[in-house]
């Protein structure tokens, strides 16, 4: 059973992998040419609403996906239930942004968000139509079929608003990215994973799988509005360019420090919940995990930090520059953003939701009080105050995966330690000779990963033979 698990957890991986590189490759170029179409107050304008849409969608998902996957033998019940449940409430809460949306414009000033809102509104429901089959997919590690629905609807909505943009669409065309992306993947994810639900509506079954995935619920309202309030504070208090700079420095800084340790992240929860009763093995998976993902972001983020004004410049034009001083602040956050998940997900898989929500108050809490004393300060007051909070959010999820699982945060840090030693001297000395390498940032980044991986292999490091023995393992199979 241990070895299935094991090649199925790497088959996922790998998918996983072509999903989420795949992707953050779409999702990279397509933004790309339409940071060179439009102008940062079209990303602003949608920006500014999308704490709206991320509450919706944690309301409508209602922590039972998580649920779903966390429960060992689901049944067609189950699935059924949580269906029927999520089109009800995507459906009420479509009606009362509708409703909502002239009250929006009017506290943001702009009377375009209320046709905005209204048309975006409705992903609610498409996204409601797929929740079911994307956690069945992940559930059963067909990770395959997950990338082949993603790739393909995310091909054909960037398509769709590329399009619109050279035809003069402005904001319109993020709305028809969406949109379309949302209706596609529905669409697809009915055709592969063919299954459709039962008439039946099982009361013992939600309240089964609300007692897990209400504090999940909970807890990830919280996340939602916290994590999107920066974007309601910067849109009120300053202005829409500067949403847009910013959301533009936060999709970049969410590539490296969130998308790719999401690859293992999005394998591993299910992992993690069939392995919940062994704390040995649960143990060394994260073990492994937090030095692998350390290995690969660390180093990015270093140097993403010294090349951030040329790389924004070559990629979006010289009118986002300060999108680039946004970036790099968002970067030193990112060290701490890009473990969260991994602790968070583990102690969701032994069952201890309600602890997850106790302490996420706790924790969104403590990233208002940032946010609002931050903002006092300006702008990179409040950014900074997001870095403050991401640490602190790293250290309550790891003192939490420490104390469920007994993967002890001394034993954390650790494994984390060498590899940002490194990461940092390589950074120090490219930042040295910068002026050699004449501030080019393919030659720098080309210079400063050499370094590394010098360095890397000259100590030793754990995770260096463990990379080796995954890549074998790979090829063999």
């Amino acid at each position: 059973m241990g070895d299935s698990l094991g090649r199925k957890a790497m088959k996922g991986t790998i998918w996983s992998a072509a999903d989420r590189v795949g992707n953050m490759c779409l999702q990279f170029g397509v933004n790309l040419v339409l940071a060179n179409l439009l102008l940062p107050r079209d990303f602003g304008a949608v920006g500014m609403i999308e704490i709206f849409m991320a509450v919706s969608m944690v309301l409508i998902d209602g922590g039972f996906a998580s649920a779903l996957i966390q429960k060992k033998h689901p049944t067609q019940s189950d699935y059924s239930t949580i269906f029927y449940c999520n089109i009800a409430i995507s459906v009420f809460l479509y009606g009362i942004i509708f409703l909502c949306a002239p009250l929006v414009a009017d506290f943001f000033k702009l009377p375009l968000l209320r046709d905005v809102l209204r048309v975006i509104g409705l992903i609610l429901i498409t996204n409601s139509l797929a929740i079911v089959q994307t956690n069945r997919l992940r559930k059963q590690l067909e990770l395959n079929k997950l990338a082949f629905a993603n790739l393909t609807s995310y091909a054909i909505g960037g398509t769709l608003a590329i399009l619109a943009a050279f035809n003069g669409f402005g904001v319109w065309s993020l709305v028809i990215l969406q949109l379309g992306y949302s209706s596609v993947l529905a669409v697809i994810l009915w055709v592969v994973t063919r299954w459709t639900p039962s008439l039946t509506f099982s009361r013992q079954s939600l309240r089964e799988l609300f007692n897990f995935g209400g504090y999940l619920l909970a807890a990830s309202i919280l996340q939602e509005i916290c994590k999107n309030m920066q974007s309601i504070i910067i849109g009120k208090r300053f202005s829409t360019t500067d949403v847009g700079l910013y959301s533009q420095a936060y999709k970049l800084d969410r590539i490296a420090s969130y998308t790719l340790p999401n690859i293992l992240v999005q394998v591993m929860f299910p992992v993690y919940a069939s392995v919940q009763d062994d704390d040995e093995r649960l143990v060394s998976m994260l073990g492994l995990n937090t030095r692998m993902i350390s290995f690969v972001v660390f180093p990015l983020m270093a140097i993403l930090i010294l090349v951030a004004t040329p790389l924004v410049v070559a990629l979006y034009g010289v009118e986002w520059t300060e999108s680039a001083s946004y970036f790099k602040v968002l970067c030193v956050g990112g060290l701490f953003v890009c473990l969260q998940n991994t602790n968070f997900f583990a102690v969701a898989a032994k069952g201890k939701s309600s602890q997850l929500f106790y302490w996420s108050i706790y924790k969104w809490s403590f990233l208002l009080t940032c946010l609002f004393i931050g903002m006092i300060y300006g702008i990179y007051g409040l950014l900074w105050g997001m870095v403050l909070s991401n640490l602190n959010i790293f250290i309550v999820n790891a003192l939490l995966a420490s104390h469920y699982t007994g993967y002890k945060f001394q034993t954390q840090l650790r494994d984390m330690a060498p590899i940002l030693v490194i990461a940092a001297i390589s950074m120090l000395v490219v930042y040295m000779i910068q002026n050699s390498l004449q501030h080019h940032f393919i030659i720098s980044m080309v210079v400063y990963f050499g370094i590394y991986a010098a360095l890397a292999y000259a100590l030793r490091l754990k995770v260096v033979n463990e990379i080796k023995e995954v890549i074998i393992r790979l090829i063999n199979r």
